[in-house]
């Protein structure tokens, strides 16, 4: 089973926008370079994106692209769903039991069990949210120095009391 590549790459590409500074947004051409693909595929990417309502764009000098909601709250599937065919995931039932006769009878020649796998593959997607995909930043010195709630560097940061 394969994930199309253009769920892949908004993926990419929001998890991109997840990292940058929330109200600074990010232009197609500099979306484009990040992901490495065309400005006009980008731009359609992002029009699609757009339209279903994960990112919004900014119009004007410095405009671009931002997200719409934090990160902890769009989920993997939502751009799945925004930049497949709606055939290919709207339709899809949770899993083989849900099916009604007369979609048991649509499927003649499909491979049911694929088709369910591919549910749960969606289903699982409805848990995962961008946050859980952006790397953690790590800590500057300067942060460091101004954070009261980090142990020592030396410290491991180990619970044990000794």
């Amino acid at each position: 089973m394969k994930t199309s590549r253009s769920a892949y790459m908004g993926t990419e590409t929001l998890v991109h926008l997840a990292v940058q500074v929330a109200d600074k947004p990010r232009s197609t051409k500099g979306l484009a370079e990040w992901i490495n693909r065309s400005v006009s595929y980008t731009e359609t990417l992002m029009a699609q994106l757009r339209n279903a309502g994960p990112v919004v764009s900014r119009q004007g000098h410095g405009g671009g692209y931002v997200l719409a909601r934090p990160a902890d709250r769009i989920a993997v599937a939502e751009v799945s769903e925004a930049v497949d065919a709606p055939s290919d995931l709207a339709s899809r039932p949770l899993n083989a039991e849900m099916l009604e006769a007369a979609d048991i009878d649509d499927l003649h020649g499909e491979d049911l069990p694929w088709k369910s796998l591919k549910s749960y593959v969606l289903l699982f997607l409805n848990g995962v949210f961008l946050a859980d995909l952006v790397p953690e930043r790590p800590k500057l010195i300067g942060d460091i120095a101004h954070d009261n709630d980090l142990a020592y560097p030396g410290d491991m940061g180990s619970t044990v009391r000794h």
